[in-house]
């Protein structure tokens, strides 16, 4: 047996049993803030912003209007084939994305405490995308908005997901020199459209 086959086993004779999740009443989280506004805001103070549109149409045309210069772009989005340069047919390996300007993601669940939006699997031609982009647009039905992280969780159970994961605001750091730095190691920006 291989020492990888070996601590393999191990791990997998020594799991922990199974614990059920807590039984949380979210009641006591409820408040009188407007879930709308406080979702705006969270977005902004994580350094994205958020605009309105009422159709996947406004979207690209205010998305073409902020990035007149993009020439590597892609959109999930229903009926914008015509916006998309990229052939994820053609795409061999993740690397070849490095030049992505613009990606235009659908996400279905939007969290006011924090501003941060469900991305899964199945809307991602590659999971890499939302991280290698210049330029991350998600565009979320303002219906899809929950005031806490509870609520987002709850309307997770039952899916199955290989993988997701919940993104708020652009790539940022301050580790350096304690000065914030956006964009430091994934999409410069975040622009989200309430529909």
């Amino acid at each position: 047996m291989s020492s990888r086959d070996a601590i393999l086993s191990k791990i997998k004779d020594n799991k922990p049993d199974l614990l059920e999740l807590p039984t949380i009443n979210v009641d006591v989280f409820s408040d009188s803030r407007n879930v709308e506004d406080e979702f705006i805001l969270k977005v902004e103070v994580a350094g994205g912003q958020v605009l309105k549109a009422a159709s996947n149409d406004a979207v690209l045309d205010q998305i073409n209007t902020m990035f007149p210069d993009s020439k590597v772009k892609y959109s999930t989005l229903e009926n914008t084939a015509d916006f998309n340069t990229v052939d994820f047919d053609a795409i061999k390996s993740p690397k070849e994305l490095e030049d992505l300007d613009v990606l235009i993601l659908e996400s279905e669940i939007g969290v006011a405490e924090n501003g941060a939006v469900w991305l899964k699997d199945a809307t991602l031609p590659m999971r890499v995308l939302p991280f290698i982009t210049k330029h991350l647009v998600i565009v979320l039905n303002k219906e899809n908005l929950v005031p806490f992280m509870h609520q987002a969780y709850g309307k997770l159970i039952g899916e199955d997901h290989d993988f997701g994961v919940f993104l708020a605001g652009p790539s940022k750091t301050a580790d350096i020199e304690q000065s914030l730095v956006i964009g430091a190691h994934g999409a410069l920006s975040l622009t989200l459209f309430l529909k």
